[in-house]
């Protein structure tokens, strides 16, 4: 039997690694498409997709029970998030500046650098 998980949900989760390997297999004209398919319990629609999200590059997953999207996809995502939190952080230290100066402001006397006439 092929190494597997169960997820929660109770079915079953291959990794990206043994989905190559058994497609490798395939490829090699060690065994069809069928003959995989019923050694592992699948339906071949399974291994038919397996096949297509390889040749696609769309073997990352961002979590489990997601669509699986392809790395190149995913990198763009983790750069924007990076940049945002960039930003984030940008704008927290420009807050605290701001909230500081307001401190000190309130400190200050009212009648501090107003002249008298």
């Amino acid at each position: 039997m092929a190494p597997q998980q169960r997820g929660s949900d109770g079915r079953r989760r291959f990794s990206t690694e043994f989905k190559r390997e058994q497609l490798a297999r395939v490829d090699r004209g060690e065994l069809t498409i069928a003959e995989l398919s019923r050694e592992v319990q699948i339906d071949q629609s399974v291994v038919r997709r397996w096949k297509h999200l390889i040749e696609r590059g769309s073997t990352t997953a961002v979590a489990a029970n997601e669509d699986v999207v392809p790395a190149s996809e995913l990198r763009v995502a983790l750069q924007r998030v990076r940049e945002l939190e960039r930003l984030v952080g940008k704008k927290a230290m420009e807050v605290e500046i701001l909230q500081a100066a307001r401190d000190e402001v309130k400190k200050k006397p009212r009648w501090y650098g107003v002249s008298k006439r």
